[in-house]
């Protein structure tokens, strides 16, 4: 016995030897690997990643948030509390709803240590998503680079984007280089210029008034004029020709400048400047004198320079002013608000001025009357009146009581308000809005750049056509001076900034004028996809209804259970985000609970194996009472399906008309039998109907998809007056139904919301219905359209106002390249003064900017029928 116990008792010996040379092994194969490494690299490894990140931070203090789990009292809070601040230079706070501790410690204290004391206290927790990318993002980045001041992120963010612009402005690539600076035409500069060019214009054009040295008195007042008021025209001249490009307003300055020179030259070289010498105005250039000894045109180069002023001073070419609503979305990082807290030293709850980047989830914020509310939240207290159109919710001044939700950058009217919050930063409604807005105007800057090249083409162009119009009318007349005029008229009559303005000007305006009214328009190819549709599909669920699906009616087969037929479609569809699962879930706690249905139908039904199949089923196992060959009954699993039918053909009569009921059917079967039908179904927006006749009045057909059978959809479509249904489309082939009517030919413009995503990029257009009153997952960025007031009236909106846009842009063009075309003819053959020039030419870009204008002030009366918004 004792041999064949030896080798028994020498195993676990040799195990803990080979264990022990295989740790040895380990060990010194990880030396090797460090001695292989730099210093530096060597030194990381040695240390745990929170002592490299306090020697990395440059900081004394940092910020932990945790996500607390089996916090179920405010005492549990309180004692949480207690416990994270028993830490030496540590405050804390924690927040029972919605579970999270914000905690500000030392850099070199381990976030475990924190976790494990609240273990000690019974509260599971870990640390939020946000803390961990923030702590990675320290740890690799390198050391002193994050800035130690309140919203670091958002300020460095800010000062990247300036520093882009303004890289842009110095390298030329911005296309604002072409357009005469705004900040250099200045009221002094307009009213010095208009003051001194009165007494130039007043005397050129009457011989009486012209004394003896007169000429002399316009040379120096117009020297003034052309050279200092003139100076923002010659300055982006000068600017574009460094840049090999040529300035919107260059042809003007050139005709200024031309004017001066010519002027000047008469007088130092010519006969102009002898004492007593007069000149009377000529306005057409057939009609000046061949025997005239010299011709001046100080009152050119004035009035060519008031005109332009003065245009420029109503004009906003450079940029329509998109800054009050993003100021009014924005929500500075910087802003000190009131946030109610308390301490776990003191009970009592204490109001502190704090900056919004400081404020947590869950934090109790006061909003005083006036103010804009700086974070998405719900009402704890207080009843007031706020105002939000700017955010698409609603089109006049909501009143709100607790338990209402609010929105960053809606603006509180009436009363003080105590706000829960919800969401903060770039986590808001109105910061996606304003990242949505700041994309589409950046494409929209693109094609701008576009128009303002093209545009400028036409300066060489003039300048060209000038100098050989020069020489024709020389040799034809024999006048020099009625060439000159010729030559300044062209130069100063051509407007390229009306052609550049023509598109850009009411893309922009067409773009801000759907945000203010709830509705993101994208940009040119979206504008022109929209004003040209011919049909508009609609997703049937979350387009047309509102509000939580409900069930309408639970039909039974005969001898069947209807409370147990409900029951087995709830256990299915228990983990299913779908409305109509939430629905028949809803509607089966109620049966439970109220103890419907007897003791035939357990309390709790177990599943197993559940899934979804691709044409969207729930199948699974389910544990149900079922009947022996004996007539007794035992609970047994079964397998059992939850489908909505496709034809009703295969039901029997009684399961198809109660399919037929009303609502969208959903079958419930178990061992391949179907035992009942669940109708669930939604109220209908009470715009609906009326939107859908205003799409018909615009001459496009309207469409509803859905997975319900015909019969089923062709009822519901009818009482829209929807014209036509694609029936039975589970939702993987949506996309594809989608698609095969634009293969038709058609210009399809498909509305639904984030479930139906595919859908929306298939289209030509995919305007987002946006259900969440949130935006938080919403797929903003590749949406085309984003309606932000989730009604239906904002689809034939959208429409008009595209149409609007693409209308105004097309005749904007017509208009600018005919008055181009027509004032180039009128000049060449003497027909217009170079002031009459300058004149129209300042005339034709305000009515270009005025025409885009329309397009924000005509939104309110796009329609006939009023749905009571207006």
């Amino acid at each position: 016995m004792s041999t064949a116990e030896e080798p028994a008792e020498a195993a676990p010996e040799e195990r803990a030897n080979v264990d022990e040379r295989v740790s040895q092994a380990i060990a010194e194969a990880k030396s090797a690997a460090l001695k292989a490494l730099p210093r530096s690299r060597r030194v990381h490894d040695e240390e745990s990643a929170h002592q490299r990140l306090a020697k990395r931070s440059g900081r004394s203090n940092t910020a932990f948030g945790l996500v607390l789990e089996g916090l179920e009292t405010a005492e549990a809070a309180e004692r949480a509390e207690r416990a994270l601040e028993a830490f030496p230079n540590v405050t804390a706070t924690v927040v029972y709803n919605p579970g999270r501790a914000w905690i500000t410690a030392p850099d070199d204290i381990n976030p475990n240590e924190f976790i494990e004391v609240l273990k000690n206290v019974g509260i599971d927790s870990y640390l939020t998503r946000s803390t961990l990318r923030r702590r990675a993002t320290r740890l690799d980045a390198a050391p002193l680079r994050r800035p130690s001041v309140p919203a670091a992120a958002q300020q460095v963010t800010e000062e990247r984007i300036r520093r882009r612009e303004a890289a842009l402005r110095h390298s030329g690539v911005n296309s604002e280089v072409l357009f005469t600076a705004r900040e250099l035409v200045t009221k002094k500069r307009f009213w010095v210029s208009a003051v001194l060019s009165i007494p130039v214009i007043a005397v050129s054009l009457n011989v009486a008034w012209q004394f003896p040295g007169w000429q002399w008195m316009c040379a120096v007042l117009t020297s003034i004029v052309a050279l200092w008021g003139g100076w923002p025209f010659h300055r982006a001249m000068v600017a574009s020709l460094r840049r090999r490009m040529s300035a919107l307003d260059g042809a003007s300055s050139i005709a200024i400048l031309l004017a001066w020179l010519w002027s000047m030259s008469q007088l130092i070289l010519g006969h102009a400047g002898t004492i007593g010498y007069k000149t009377s105005p000529t306005w057409f250039a057939f009609n000046y004198r061949e025997s005239a000894a010299a011709e001046v045109f100080f009152d050119v180069a004035c009035g060519v320079t008031v005109l332009l002023l003065t245009g420029r001073m109503f004009t906003r070419y450079n940029r329509v002013r998109s800054g009050q609503i993003m100021r009014m979305l924005r929500i500075p990082a910087e802003r000190r608000v009131t946030v109610v807290r308390k301490s776990a030293k003191s009970a009592e709850p204490k109001r502190l001025r704090v900056t919004v980047a400081e404020l947590h989830i869950g934090d109790d914020i006061v909003i005083p009357p006036g103010a804009v509310i700086p974070v998405d939240g719900t009402v704890i207290g207080g009843a007031s009146r706020i105002d939000a159109q700017l955010l698409g919710i609603g089109n006049e001044p909501q009143k709100v009581k607790v338990n209402a939700k609010v929105w960053a950058g809606a603006l509180n009217m009436d009363n003080e308000l105590k706000v829960r919050v919800w969401r903060t930063g770039s986590k808001t409604r109105a910061a996606a809005i304003a990242r949505w807005l700041r994309m589409a105007i950046r494409e929209e800057t693109a094609v701008h750049q576009t128009a303002v090249r093209s545009a400028s083409v036409l300066v060489p162009w003039a300048f060209s056509l000038a100098v050989v119009a020069f020489g024709a009318w020389w040799l034809a007349s024999g006048t020099a001076g009625g060439a000159f005029a010729v030559s300044l008229a062209i130069l100063s009559g051509i407007a390229p900034v009306a052609l550049a303005m023509s598109t850009s000007t009411v893309q922009r305006i067409g773009i801000l004028a759907g945000a203010n009214n709830g509705i993101l328009i994208r940009g040119n190819d979206a504008f022109r996809a929209l004003a040209k549709s011919d049909v508009v599909m609609f997703n049937r669920v979350g387009t047309l209804t509102e509000g939580d699906m409900h069930v309408l009616r639970v039909a039974a087969e005969d001898g069947e259970n209807p409370d147990l037929v409900l029951r087995v479609a709830g256990a299915l569809m228990m983990e299913s985000n779908h409305p109509a699962s939430a629905a028949v879930v809803r509607a089966c706690r109620v049966s439970r609970d109220a103890g419907s249905g007897g003791g035939d139908v357990p309390h709790w039904i177990e599943t197993v194996h559940v899934e979804i199949t691709e044409d969207g089923a729930f199948v699974g196992q389910v544990e149900i009472p079922v009947k022996d060959s004996e007539g007794k009954s035992e609970l047994r699993f079964i397998e059992a399906r939850v489908w909505r039918p496709r034809d009703l053909s295969l039901l029997s009569e009684r399961m198809a008309v109660a399919a037929l009921g009303g609502g969208a059917p959903l079958m419930v079967s178990w061992r391949g039998k179907v035992r009942g039908v669940i109708t669930v179904g939604e109220d209908i927006k009470p715009d609906a109907v009326e939107s859908i006749d205003a799409l018909e009045d615009m001459g496009v057909d309207t469409m509803m998809i859905t997975r319900d059978p015909y019969p089923v959809a062709r009822r519901f479509a009818d009482r829209l007056g929807i014209s036509r249904v694609f029936a039975g489309i589970i939702a993987s082939r949506k996309a594809g139904a989608v698609r095969s009517v634009h293969a038709g030919g058609e210009t399809v413009v498909m509305v639904g919301d984030q479930d139906v995503q595919d859908c929306l990029r298939a289209a030509d257009v995919g305007i987002l219905m946006d259900n969440t009153e949130g935006t938080a997952n919403v797929d903003m960025e590749r949406s085309d359209v984003v309606a932000l007031r989730n009604t239906v009236f904002s689809v034939p909106e959208a429409i008009e106002i595209s149409r609007a846009v693409v209308r105004t842009m097309d005749a904007n063009i017509y208009i600018a390249w005919f008055y181009n075309a027509a004032v180039l003819a009128l000049s060449i053959t003497g027909l217009i003064h170079p002031l009459l020039a300058t004149l129209l030419m300042i005339i034709s870009s305000l009515f270009i900017e005025w025409r885009s204008r329309r397009v924000s002030s005509r939104r309110k009366h796009l329609f006939k029928v009023k749905l009571g918004r207006w």
